[in-house]
Order: C-alpha cells, then sequence, then structure tokens
C-alpha cells in the first residue's frame, strides 16, 4: 500500500477528495491531511508520503512553492496539482516545477481521480523496481570493485593491459597521481570512513579482505612531493583512530607512494611489513612502512628515543636526543634516499608533537619549511643538525631543572610541586605570591609558554607516572593522589599529554 496526502486548506474539498472513491482499492493509504504547505513539509518531516494532492492557492505556503521545496527534498514523490478556474493560470508553473498531472477541483469526478491513481501508482512501482533493480546493480559493481581490488593487491595480475582492461569493464576508478595503501587490522566501522570521506571530501577506494583486514587506497592527485603524501596519510589515519574510540583495537599499517595499478601489490606488502610492527609495539597505534624501512638499518633507538623525548615536552630531553639523534646518523652512514625517509619520519613527529600541545607558530611553520627544502637538497648532516636544534628552540618546549625564570615564576613553580596535590588555584597562587591573579596569570604564560593549568596538569601527570609503575595503586588513586578531582578527567589528560591511555602506559612500564 503506497502512502498519500492531501494539502488543501478547505474542510469541504479535503473531505470529498477523500470520500469521493475508497482510495485503498486503488493502492492508496491517506496518511495525512496538512492545511498548507508548510503544515505540509512539517509533516514529511516524520511521515514517508509517495504521493501529494495538493491545491495550489493556500495561505502560509501556496501549493508552487511546497512542490519546488518537496522536490528539492525528495524528486520520488509524486505531486498532483488541484486547481480551480481562478488559478488555472499556475498549473503550467506547477507541471514545470515537476508536478506529475493537475485536476480541477470543481470538475472532481471518480473516474478521473480512479485514472489519476492508477498512473501514479503504475509509475511509482515502477520507479521503486527501477531503483531496486540499480540496487542491485552497484551491489554486484561493488563486489566486482572488491574482487578486481583483491586481485591487484596479491599481484594475481602480471600484465599493465590485462588490468586496464578488467578495471574498464567494471568501471573501476584508476587513481591519478600518487597512490599509496592503508591496511586496518582490527575493528574498521562506517562511521570512521565517513569521518574520512568528510575529511577528504572524495570517494576512496575501499576493499575489504577478511572480516578484520581492510584496505583503503589513497591517491593524492594534487600532491607536490612525497613529503607531503606521508603527512596526509598520517593526518588521514589519524582522524580514523579517532573517530574508533580509545577502546578500540583498530590497527593502521601504511604503505609508502606508488604510481600505477602494477604498483598495488607492492605497496600491501609495504603496509603488511608495516603492520608487523604492532607484533612488538602493541594493537591501536598507526605505523608506517618508511619508518620501518629504517628500523631495519638499526636506526630505530633513536628514533624511539627522540618521539619519547618530544612527546614529554622537555627541552633538556629533547635537545639531548637530537643531539644523539644526528650522532648516530653520522656514524650509520646510510643511503642518501634512507636518510631522507629518516629526517622527514623526524620531522613529522616534531610537528605533529608540537600542534598537539599548542606550540606551532608561524616562525616554527617557517623554519619546518626550510628544513624541508634542505632535505630536499641535503646538505651535510651537520646543517640539518643545526636546523634542527634552532627549530626546537622555536617550539617553546618546558625547562625543567634549573630554570631562568623569574623569581616569582620560580617561586610559582616551587608551589606548584609543593600542593600539586591539592585543590589549587590561579587565586590561591597568586595569594600565596601576594600578587594579583591576572598578574600571576599573564607572567606565567610569558615566561613558561603554558597556561597555569597546563602547567599544573604536565607537571601532575609527571608524578602520576611514577605511581602508575607500581601495579597496586588504582588508577582513582592515582587521580586523587596528584589532584585529580575524577579519575575519567585525570584519564583524559593524560591521554592528551602522553598519547596513549593509562592502561596502555602500564603495560609497557
Amino acid at each position: 500500500m503506497l502512502n498519500a496526502m492531501i494539502v488543501e486548506d478547505n474542510a469541504i474539498y479535503r473531505y470529498a477528495i477523500k470520500s469521493i472513491i475508497r482510495w485503498e482499492d486503488y493502492g492508496f493509504h491517506i496518511v495525512n491531511e496538512a492545511l498548507n504547505g508548510v503544515h505540509a513539509l512539517d509533516i514529511l518531516q516524520h511521515q514517508h508520503v509517495d504521493l501529494i494532492l495538493t491545491d495550489i492557492s493556500m495561505p502560509e505556503m501556496n501549493g508552487i512553492d511546497l512542490i519546488q521545496k518537496v522536490k528539492q527534498q525528495d524528486d520520488s514523490i509524486k505531486i498532483v496539482a488541484l486547481s480551480s478556474f481562478d488559478d488555472f493560470r499556475y498549473v503550467k508553473e506547477a507541471l514545470k516545477l515537476g508536478a506529475e498531472d493537475y485536476l480541477l477541483k470543481h470538475d472532481l469526478e471518480p473516474e478521473s481521480l480512479q485514472q489519476l491513481l492508477r498512473q501514479m501508482k503504475t509509475k511509482i512501482e515502477d520507479e521503486l523496481q527501477l531503483k531496486r533493480q540499480a540496487a542491485i546493480r552497484n551491489e554486484n559493481l561493488q563486489e566486482m570493485w572488491h574482487l578486481l581490488g583483491r586481485k591487484l593487491i596479491f599481484g594475481e595480475l602480471k600484465k599493465v593491459d590485462e588490468m586496464e582492461d578488467q578495471a574498464r569493464a567494471i568501471r573501476f576508478p584508476i587513481p591519478t597521481g600518487p597512490i599509496a595503501i592503508m591496511l586496518f587490522e582490527g575493528e574498521f566501522n562506517a562511521n570512521s570512513t565517513r569521518a574520512l570521506l568528510s575529511e577528504l571530501g572524495e570517494v576512496l577506494i575501499h576493499i575489504p579482505i577478511t572480516d578484520h583486514r581492510t584496505v583503503i587506497m589513497r591517491h593524492f592527485p594534487n600532491a607536490t612531493s612525497e613529503q607531503t603524501c606521508r603527512e596526509e596519510l598520517l593526518r588521514h589515519a589519524a582522524v580514523l583512530m579517532e573517530n574508533a574510540g580509545e577502546a578500540s583495537t583498530l590497527t593502521i599499517g601504511i604503505s609508502s607512494t606508488g604510481h600505477d595499478l602494477m604498483d598495488w601489490s607492492t605497496l600491501y606488502r609495504q603496509a603488511e611489513k608495516a603492520l608487523e610492527q604492532s607484533i612488538y609495539d602493541g594493537v591501536g597505534q598507526v605505523y608506517s612502512y618508511w619508518a620501518k624501512s629504517s628500523e631495519i638499518q638499526g636506526v630505530e633507538v633513536s628514533m624511539k628515543a627522540y618521539a619519547s623525548a618530544i612527546q614529554s615536552g622537555q627541552f633538556e630531553a629533547v635537545d639531548k636526543q637530537t643531539e644523539l639523534f644526528f650522532d648516530l646518523l653520522l656514524t650509520r652512514r646510510l643511503s642518501l634516499e634512507e636518510l631522507k625517509v629518516v629526517i622527514h619520519e623526524a620531522t613529522i613527529l616534531t610537528k605533529a608533537a608540537a600542534i598537539g600541545r599548542g606550540k606551532f607558530s608561524a616562525s616554527a611553520e617557517s623554519t619546518y619549511r626550510q628544513i624541508n627544502r634542505a632535505i630536499e637538497a641535503f646538505p651535510t648532516i651537520q646543517q640539518l643538525k643545526q636546523l634542527f636544534q634552532t627549530w626546537q628552540k622555536e617550539l617553546n618546549y618546558e625547562a625543567m631543572g634549573n630554570t631562568p625564570f623569574r623569581k616569582e615564576i620560580q617561586a610559582a613553580i616551587a608551589y606548584i610541586e609543593e600542593h600539586y596535590a591539592e585543590d589549587i588555584t590561579v587565586s590561591k597562587l597568586a595569594e600565596s605570591l601576594h600578587l594579583s591573579s591576572n598578574y600571576v596569570s599573564n607572567l606565567f604564560k610569558s615566561e613558561t609558554g603554558l597556561r597555569f593549568v597546563e602547567y599544573l596538569n604536565r607537571y601532575r601527570i609527571r608524578r602520576a607516572k611514577l605511581l602508575l609503575q607500581d601495579p597496586s595503586w588504582k588508577v582513582y588513586e592515582v587521580a586523587e593522589k596528584t589532584g585529580f578531582q575524577e579519575a575519567s578527567y585525570f584519564c583524559k589528560v593524560f591521554k592528551e599529554l602522553e598519547g596513549k591511555t593509562v592502561k596502555e602506559f602500564r603495560c609497557e612500564s
């Protein structure tokens, strides 16, 4: 049974249209009546209809405007205009906007309405059948895409001509420009895909491999360098991981870049190699092949230590690991391409950590671009080392130990270290220093580069990490001991600052 709605401000006409015939005999059920166009649009928000019979002349919103708006929202709804002799001049406009037919209310007879309903029923059912057939064709086409995609990534097709012929036969999208594979292991939900589609604004080639393994082929038609592709891949992976949720075990392996269908199987093997790192470093993370290729050469010790240092946000640690990182590169004597990969990885990690801390200024961006240009030209390791050290100073890392801070801020830091487990505020801090709250807030930010609450949270988390290494401490007890009022907020701050959950930290400790 199809759904119909009558839109007519005159109650007598509404009753006549309803009762002149038995609508059910012609396949329709009148599910609603509306007094004008505004009322009808409101009903359509929560009621599906297949057919609308609408008067043309009505208050608030007439039939012409209603037809236009309905067709914009759902072109499949069939509309018939009800016209009086006085407004018959508007019928042409109604038909132009998408109305199927019209009826003159003054000459309304059972036969004319019966004939109209038979026509509408046939047209609606024919279109529904066509939609069902199209859906089946699209489903079959999607399955053929998946089948060809699997053949390409598993290397079952050996000749370029054969690949291109099969792709053209099923209208398989052949990417232009650099391409890369993102391989997902674990839970992969539709929400994650929709989030990335929204982020990219384009169609993704999505290939399911097994129930727990999925490939997304990314292409970069406007990419200017391999570095740009890598940054985009890591950013898109972050979008997917974020939408997967904190408790997700989704793990992502990212390949390097290729350029044509022949490269798909190589890229898939690279993504698999990247995923293998989860055996040692755990699930729920993003792994890249270009980092993996560097680790094979033995750079992983320095890279991991460097990544840990920049995540800590402590200048002394970053400065020390930068020194060790470049010293190790000097002794390893990697090839030029390997050196570029490692340095690119270090710049991506550094920039991502700085953005996460809200410390990526225009000056830091300028030096970042200078480093990327230098990598392409590739000067000596010492010159790159000097550029990196200059960059680190621009990223406002938090200084620890002996600080050059003004005595007021040194006193403030001492207060924090003594009272961090209490419910301390800027007001309480200012009162202890005999200064105004605004003065302390502004001075603290200008001296340390952090707002008071940011510095306090970072110090509390450092103290919490020491307690978390003892498994006898419950998470809520650690939260209370370090000044957090709620365990949930403690866990949230911990994840933001450390880049991992409390559970993950404990597993690694």
